[in-house]
């Protein structure tokens, strides 16, 4: 039997061990360690994952992505944020009444006889046209009665064949392009108004018409049963619209701050504690956004921080581009 020296062996043993080594994994620089390395990779990971959470200073997410079609669909609307009044609103009920500033009895211009009336009642009559002819006393003359203003015959004070003179009323003429609307406020309500304080009037007859008008008159008198006082507001009539006793609806604007920016209350949103408004970048693209909010009524927000004059918000529809921003919020969640 040949028998092999032991020397061959081992350097066989160590060659094969230095081989499978190799295959194994590559060998760290000298100086450098595996540990080092994983570290290194660790830190860049966790710096890309800050890049990637960075926004602008009250930014919240990315820009949100509506098309023009979907935001008709939904009814939402865009407007800007604008330096103006801050105002509160209060309701009231009232009624439509002739302004007596407006209305003129018609007397006869001399003594005479009522020989013919050439109006009716309701009817509408021009300034300096006649109204009515009368012969005078004792000559017989044939005298024209002229409508001294422009406005509607409310009503007429004599008939054909009577005696009339200076003194007797024919008929009254109302100009009724501007009315009364007298309101009942509540006497809690009396300190936040104001005579020359803006109103608008609404009648269930016109829905989608509103009459501008102002506060001209605060009665200083309480009501002993109703605790109301009297409000009397001038109110603008073009077309003679509004009827003398027709109920009324008047909003009455009771000024907070003078100049605010102000949004419409429907723009803001709450999320996560904080108040954020949708500033459209683009015509289908907005940005949502922490806005730091001062006085509030029912209608306006005022913004202290956050926006500025001229950006534009999304008003109507603006909880639809906040069920979008949660929901990319909650899947970039699930993607990480």
């Amino acid at each position: 039997m040949t028998h092999i020296p032991p020397w061959p062996i081992t350097a066989l043993m160590s060659l094969c061990l230095t081989l499978g080594m190799v295959g194994c994994g590559r060998a760290a620089p000298p100086g450098e360690s595996s540990e080092h390395t994983d570290e290194d990779h660790h830190a860049e990971k966790a710096h890309e994952g800050e890049k990637h959470g960075e926004h602008e200073e009250g930014e919240r997410g990315g820009p949100l992505h509506l098309a023009q079609e979907t935001q008709q669909k939904l009814g939402m609307t865009v407007v800007p944020a604008e330096v103006a009044p801050l105002e509160q609103t209060l309701e009231v009920t009232g009624q439509i009444a002739q302004d007596t500033d407006r209305l003129v009895h018609v007397n006869a211009p001399e003594a005479g006889t009522l020989k013919e009336l050439l109006v009716t009642p309701g009817q509408q009559v021009e300034a300096q046209t006649p109204v009515a002819i009368l012969a005078s006393n004792p000559s017989e003359t044939t005298v024209q009665v002229i409508a001294p203003r422009s406005g509607l015959v409310l009503g007429l004070h004599t008939s054909v064949g009577a005696s009339v003179d200076p003194l007797s009323s024919l008929m009254t003429i109302a100009d009724l392009s501007q009315v009364w609307a007298t309101f009942d406020v509540y006497e809690q309500d009396v300190a936040l108004v104001q005579v020359g304080q803006r109103l608008e009037a609404r009648s269930v007859a016109y829905p989608d018409r509103v009459f501008p008008g102002t506060i001209v008159f605060i009665s200083p008198q309480v009501d002993q049963h109703t605790r109301t006082i009297k409000l009397r507001a001038q109110v603008e009539n073009p077309d003679y619209a509004l009827k003398l006793g027709m109920f009324v609806t008047g909003t009455l604007y009771i000024p907070i701050a003078n100049d605010a920016l102000v949004i419409p209350h429907a723009a803001l949103q709450r999320i996560e504690d904080e108040r954020v408004v949708f500033v459209q970048t683009g015509p289908e693209t907005f940005e949502a956004r922490d806005v730091q909010v001062g006085s509030e009524t029912q209608r306006q927000v005022e913004i202290l921080d956050g926006l500025q004059p001229g950006e534009r918000v999304v008003a109507a529809g603006s909880f639809h581009l906040k069920a979008e921003l949660l929901k990319d919020t909650l899947e970039e969640g699930h993607a990480h």
